[in-house]
């Protein structure tokens, strides 16, 4: 007769499995624990990472074991722990879109993310940009496939970290598309002029460039004349307001990741 088998465990409540979840994603982890040195992550700089889900698991137990006083208590904790590890995993892609705005929250419900690929990779990253850009919009893929977002936020005025449902190969992160300008793209004040022909040209670059600080005064007045001749040169037609616009139209930065590049 085995002495020491146990009744079977029911899962833990809802509440603790929701607390559980957080914590799968490193919510309440303190951020040394994650970067031990500033030099791990330096300033104007991004780190990749992958979680060992084995690791996790060790974590979420002993934050379960506060109380523990025996070891019954102990093989009750891990009958527990078996019983609520899967609705655990399915409850992650849950914990973002709860944190979320309801506006904000509009078309990510309908998909289908009630479950998870059993690895999650990420990444930290440390720049001016997250204090600059509010609202960077973050796009990770393995190969073609798109990946659920299951975690992105700002730790600090300088620091976001973001956790990917699934392994990671491309990653795009944007300035918010809601900083749409006028303009040169950036200081040199190099405009590259593209086609505005009614074919399949139109908007790719014609390989010439206008400076923009050619036509700027010492007061920081544009002459908006002067640079639509100055397009129009480049292209050999007349440039409108309409088509001076278009060639305006600085788009919103992006930086792009690959692995193994």
């Amino acid at each position: 007769m085995n002495l020491k088998k146990e009744p079977r465990s029911l899962p833990y409540s809802g509440d603790i499995a929701d607390y559980v979840s957080r914590l799968a994603l490193l919510y309440y982890v303190p951020f040394p624990y994650l970067v031990a040195e500033e030099e791990f992550l330096p300033p104007e700089s991004i780190r990749f990472f992958c979680l060992d889900q084995n690791w996790t698991e060790e974590y979420i137990k002993g934050a379960l074991s506060v109380g523990r006083a025996s070891y019954g208590d102990a093989c009750r904790d891990q009958g527990k722990w078996m019983a609520t590890a899967p609705s655990v995993w399915k409850k992650l892609p849950g914990v973002r879109l709860n944190r979320m705005h309801e506006n904000h929250r509009q078309g990510l419900e309908q998909e289908a993310w009630n479950s998870t690929s059993g690895y999650q990779t990420g990444f930290l990253m440390r720049s001016v940009l997250v204090r600059r850009w509010k609202g960077l919009e973050i796009t990770g893929k393995s190969g073609q496939e798109n990946l659920a977002i299951l975690r992105m936020e700002t730790l600090s005025d300088d620091i976001v970290i973001c956790l990917f449902d699934g392994v990671i190969t491309d990653l795009v992160i944007a300035e918010p598309k809601t900083g749409l300008r006028f303009g040169a793209p950036d200081t040199s004040g190099v405009v590259h002029v593209r086609s505005v022909a009614d074919d399949d040209s139109f908007g790719k670059d014609t390989g010439k460039t206008v400076d923009f600080y050619s036509c700027v005064n010492e007061y920081g007045r544009v002459n908006v004349a002067a640079l639509g001749k100055n397009f129009a040169a480049c292209l050999g037609e007349k440039v409108g307001s309409a088509k001076l616009a278009f060639e305006l139209i600085a788009v919103a930065h992006r930086a792009e990741f690959k692995k193994g590049e």
